[in-house]
C-alpha cells in the first residue's frame, strides 16, 4: 500500500514537473529528444534517426534518455553532439517539457503530457511484425492510458503492423509508411559493413554465423539459464549440411538475464552488449529465435528464419499471441529433432520461397529509405516557435 501511495505521488510529482517546465521555459523548437529501450540502449530505430538527423540538420540540439549504467556502458559509441539525460530523472523530465518532439521505440511514461499541436511524439516501435501481443492487446487491468494513444507517427512496414498498432496503442493518426530505419541497412546491403561488424567480434572470413536471439519469459526469467535450444547440436548439424565452418551470435533480449554460454565456449560469441542488433542481423546466414520480431525483419535479406517454439502452446496462452505460428508460413519446429529437421530440409529455392510466402503473409512494404522518410516529417515540425497542427 505503502509503495503504490509513493508511485502514486512520484508520477504527480513528475506530472507537475513537466507542466511547470513548459509553462517557464516554454518549447525549444529545435530539441528533439530519444529514447531506445527504456533509456537501457544507444541503438535501433532511434539512433538511425538521430544519427541521420544531426547529419542533415547539424544545429538540432539532440537529447539522448539513457539510465547512468547504459550511459557509462555505450560512452565510446556514444557522439559527441548529443546531449545526455539519465532516464527517468527530472532532467530527462524537463527535456521532454521543452522538446518539440519526442522519438521512441518503446512506450513512454504514461503520466507525461504533450502540448497538442506544438509537441509531436513520433514512436518506431521495435517490431512491425510482432507474434506476442504488446501494450493494450495484453489486456492489463490498471495500467492507465498510454501516450502512444497521442502520437503524431507511428512508421510503419507492413500492412500488419498498420493493424497491429490500431488495437495495440489505440493509435488512429497516420503512419509513415516506408519500413523500419534499423532494417534499411538489410533492405539496401552493406557488404563493407557486414565485413567491418565481422571484424569487430573476431569472426573469421570463412565462418557463416548462426544468429540466436531468443525472447524474455515473464516468469523466472531473472538468472541465466540454459539454452532451450542445443547449440552443440544445432552448430554441428550445420556443418554436417554445409559442409562449413560455422559459429553461433548469441543475442539476448533486452529484458533477459541470458543463458549459461559456459558449455559452448569457443563456438558461440556473446553479442549480447553489442549496441545495434541491425549489424548482427546483416551479417548472420540464419537466424534463430523463438518469438522475436527480428526474424522477420531478417527475411528481407532472403536469408533463412527458423523458429525454434518448444512450449508454444504454453507460451501462447500465458503471453497471448497475434496468430498460429505453427499455421503460418514461418518454419517452425517443436523440438531439437525437429529443428535439425529444418536445417536438413533447406534448399536455397526453398529459402526465396519461404521468404516470399512470409512477406506477403504480412504485406511488407520495407523501402530501405525509412531514416530519410523519418527525417523528413521531424524537420518539418522544427524551427518554428509558434508552431500548431500536424
Amino acid at each position: 500500500m505503502k509503495l503504490a501511495r509513493l508511485s502514486h505521488f512520484n508520477s504527480l510529482r513528475r506530472y507537475a514537473l513537466v507542466r511547470y517546465t513548459r509553462l517557464i521555459r516554454g518549447i525549444d523548437p529545435d530539441k528533439v529528444v530519444f529514447c531506445c529501450f527504456n533509456g537501457t540502449a544507444y541503438g535501433d530505430n532511434p539512433r538511425c534517426i538521430s544519427e541521420r538527423l544531426h547529419a542533415l540538420r547539424p544545429r538540432t540540439k539532440i537529447v539522448w534518455l539513457l539510465t547512468d549504467g547504459a550511459a557509462q556502458r555505450l560512452k565510446p559509441i556514444l557522439p559527441d553532439y548529443i546531449t545526455i539525460a539519465t532516464y527517468r530523472s527530472d532532467a530527462a523530465y524537463r527535456a521532454l517539457a521543452t522538446a518539440r518532439v519526442l522519438v521512441d521505440n518503446a512506450t513512454q511514461d504514461r503520466y507525461l503530457t504533450l502540448s497538442e499541436g506544438r509537441q509531436f511524439y513520433v514512436q518506431t516501435w521495435h517490431g512491425d511484425r510482432a507474434i506476442k501481443k504488446i501494450c493494450y492487446d495484453l489486456n492489463m487491468p490498471g495500467d492507465g492510458r498510454r501516450l502512444e494513444e497521442r502520437c503524431a507517427r507511428v512508421l510503419t512496414g507492413s500492412t500488419f503492423g498498420e493493424k497491429l498498432y490500431r488495437t495495440a496503442f489505440r493509435y488512429r493518426g497516420a503512419y509513415i509508411k516506408a519500413g523500419s530505419p534499423r532494417n534499411d541497412i538489410l533492405v539496401r546491403g552493406d557488404p563493407d559493413r557486414a565485413r567491418a561488424v565481422r571484424a569487430s567480434l573476431g569472426v573469421p572470413g570463412n565462418t557463416r554465423l548462426l544468429l540466436y536471439a531468443p525472447t524474455y519469459r515473464e516468469k523466472g526469467d531473472v538468472i541465466p539459464r540454459a539454452a532451450r535450444m542445443d547449440m552443440e547440436r544445432t552448430l554441428n548439424r550445420l556443418e554436417q549440411k554445409t559442409g562449413g565452418k560455422w559459429m553461433c551470435l548469441f543475442r539476448a533480449h533486452y529484458l533477459s538475464a541470458g543463458i549459461d554460454l559456459q558449455a559452448v565456449q569457443g563456438r558461440v560469441v556473446d553479442a549480447t552488449s553489442y549496441p545495434d542488433m541491425a549489424d548482427l542481423l546483416l551479417i548472420a546466414d540464419m537466424v534463430v529465435t523463438d518469438y522475436s520480431s527480428c526474424a522477420l525483419d531478417f527475411i528481407v535479406m532472403d536469408r533463412p528464419a527458423l523458429f525454434y517454439m518448444p512450449d508454444w502452446q504454453a507460451y501462447a496462452a500465458d503471453r497471448g499471441v497475434y496468430f498460429d505460428a505453427p499455421e503460418s508460413p514461418l518454419m517452425t519446429a517443436a523440438d531439437q529433432a525437429g529443428l535439425e529437421a529444418l536445417i536438413d530440409g533447406l534448399t536455397p529455392e526453398g529459402v526465396l520461397a519461404n521468404c516470399a510466402a512470409i512477406r506477403e503473409y504480412f504485406g511488407y512494404y520495407e523501402t530501405g529509405r525509412a531514416t530519410d522518410a523519418a527525417c523528413e516529417y521531424i524537420i518539418g515540425r522544427l524551427g518554428s516557435k509558434d508552431r500548431m497542427g500536424d
